[in-house]
């Protein structure tokens, strides 16, 4: 099993810390990170820290070091979006039949009844 070196996840720890977006946050008690993993990996908070832009600054760190290249191959890898043809289209509603409108319901919870209205 892999487990990430202290000196990257020390890296890793100030890349979370310089992609902060708020100044305080209850979640991380301002750390940008809540733990780490079994493999030795930070768990970014979700709620004070830019993603798209942390994981850019990870993916440059990686390439810069060649015993990372290897565990973190699949952050390189770039999924080819197929395009598929629509041939069929998703179905509308008939025009010539018009929505039938239900009558309004007036009766709201916890109202109370008046007179010696009998319970239906």
């Amino acid at each position: 099993m892999f487990k990430l070196e202290e000196k990257h996840l020390e890296a890793a720890q100030t890349i979370a810390a310089r992609n902060r977006t708020k100044k305080s946050c209850d979640h991380c008690y301002d750390r940008g990170w809540i733990g780490v993993s079994e493999q030795n990996m930070l768990v970014l908070c979700t709620r004070c820290v830019d993603m798209d832009k942390s994981m850019d600054e990870w993916k440059q760190y990686v390439m810069e070091h060649e015993d990372l290249k290897e565990h973190y191959s699949d952050l390189f890898e770039e999924k080819e979006l197929e395009e598929t043809e629509e041939s069929h289209v998703a179905p509308t509603k008939p025009e010539h039949k018009r929505e039938h409108n239900q009558p309004r319901q007036s009766f709201v919870p916890g109202q109370k009844r008046t007179g010696r209205a009998k319970k239906v």
